[in-house]
């Protein structure tokens, strides 16, 4: 959205010094400023964007600063409105865009699934409305409001992805983008490090009905009872979805049959029917599309319109990826992320994908599950430990992993734990043979998509 330094100030509640600039984007990285961005100085535990004004205002004409910027340090002609606090006033900005273009805002959360049903949820949206979205993992108190302060003067939907790690933040986010429907997927176990229980994580997710109204739109998984739990919170309406094919459901699935690597169903969708050809593995994305579908049904959009679109909706890199290797082989690549629920999941789609291959998964720590995380990562060996001809645990907890794959019975010779991604690199090149089905998962910070990248360089961008 198009903004002048005098207008922008009177919004962030700043002080104008240099010429009247117009912004027409928003950045806080100095290294991807662009012509006519704003620069927004953020100070961060590492890095401090004070620091990298100069660099920044090479491009950016102006930039929003809390901090005194010494005579000289920027180039001549630059425009600074200085706040005292940079983080609050992109906030505002935020809220005031959101507030200006009052676009239908579609926020998603939950434990799995959130941004796979952000991309669906867009992509079918985009049949009848120009749509921005929160891109890649931009979905924290920094980077959704990042996001809505650069929407398109155009957009008319925006579906934004709402993660968090403490309470409070979903909270935060809700509350300045005010969705006029709201998605819960799931209630799972992740991010236990910064919560002591379900409950709690429960309590978290169920914040984005504070920014929700009685007209506002709760969509549930009816299969999961936590979600459940928070539509039944909500004043307003709710749309439930769920894959048990319930007639009483606004959005479900019958008729399941796997094809190559996706999924054909007859959707039901609020008293309408279409048959869906979706190319993405597994019951659980049939599960994240009958979320999308049911968040899209309440912007006017059909079963037709949505299975039309289904067939064009790929998953997102390293985001249960299924691609050929040379010789036969099968790659299925979940790099990007993990826990416990979204392992088990993928698992259960890459056994589909492999068919009668040799299965070899590599498998990496799942982080931030606070004090239950060894017990997690042995309950999730025992289950999918002798349903690998070959399994690659890696880094940290992961060990407990192998050792409940060892528990469960699987072959000595057939669990290996390696200490991190470049370990699980060589192991995995050695072992690997043409025709294999891989499968790799894991937490983002254990690099394994660094791995894929490696062992299936056609697979990289």
């Amino acid at each position: 959205m198009r903004l002048d330094s005098v207008t922008l100030a009177a919004v962030v509640g700043g002080t104008v010094a240099g010429p009247v600039s117009l912004f027409s984007g928003v950045s806080i990285d100095s290294r991807s400023v662009a012509e006519g961005d704003l620069f927004v100085a953020l100070a961060g535990e590492r890095h401090d964007g004070h620091d990298f004004l100069a660099q920044a205002l090479g491009k950016a004409p102006g930039a929003l600063v809390s901090r005194p910027v010494p005579p000289g340090s920027v180039p001549a002609g630059a425009t600074l409105v200085r706040v005292p606090d940079t983080l609050a006033a992109l906030r505002a900005l935020a809220r005031y865009v959101r507030d200006t273009l009052r676009p239908k805002v579609v926020g998603v959360t939950g434990s799995v699934g959130k941004t796979t049903t952000k991309e669906l949820t867009a992509a079918l949206a985009s049949t009848r409305y120009r749509v921005a979205k929160t891109a890649g993992n931009l979905n924290n108190t920094i980077g959704l409001p990042l996001e809505v302060a650069r929407m398109d003067e155009d957009a008319e939907v925006l579906v934004a992805e709402m993660g968090m790690s403490t309470p409070g933040e979903i909270r935060l986010l809700s509350e300045l983008v005010r969705p006029d429907v709201g998605v819960v997927t799931a209630v799972a176990p992740v991010h236990l490090a910064g919560f002591a229980s379900l409950d709690g994580i429960e309590a978290a997710k169920a914040e984005i009905l504070s920014g929700m109204g009685r007209s506002s739109v709760f969509v549930a998984n009816a299969d999961d009872p936590r979600s459940l739990s928070i539509a039944g919170r909500h004043t307003g309406p709710v749309l439930r979805y769920g894959l048990s094919g319930g007639t009483d459901l606004d959005a479900t699935a019958t008729d399941l049959v796997a094809e190559g690597t996706g999924t054909a169903f007859v959707l039901r969708l609020r008293g309408e029917t279409a048959r869906v050809v979706l190319p993405l593995p597994g019951r659980h994305n049939v599960s994240n599309f009958l979320a999308a579908a049911a968040a899209a049904s309440a912007l006017g959009i059909g079963a037709e319109d949505a299975a039309r679109a289904a067939p064009r909706l790929l998953p997102a890199r390293h985001r249960g990826q299924v691609r050929a290797l040379p010789r036969g082989g099968l790659l299925y690549d979940d790099s990007y992320n993990s826990s416990p629920v979204a392992l088990a999941a993928a698992f259960a789609a890459f056994e589909t994908a492999a068919g009668e291959r040799r299965k070899v998964a590599v498998v990496g720590e799942m982080l931030e599950l606070g004090p239950r995380s060894r017990q997690l990562h042995e309950e999730a060996g025992r289950s999918i430990g002798r349903r690998a001809d070959l399994l690659v645990a890696v880094r940290g907890d992961a060990e407990a992993l192998a050792r409940g794959a060892l528990l469960a019975g699987a072959p000595p010779a057939s669990v290996l734990f390696v200490a991190d991604a470049q370990a699980a690199e060589a192991a995995v090149a050695e072992r690997l043979a043409p025709g294999d089905a891989l499968f790799v998962k894991g937490s983002r910070g254990v690099g394994l998509d660094r791995l894929v990248d490696a062992l299936a360089p056609e697979a990289a961008p």
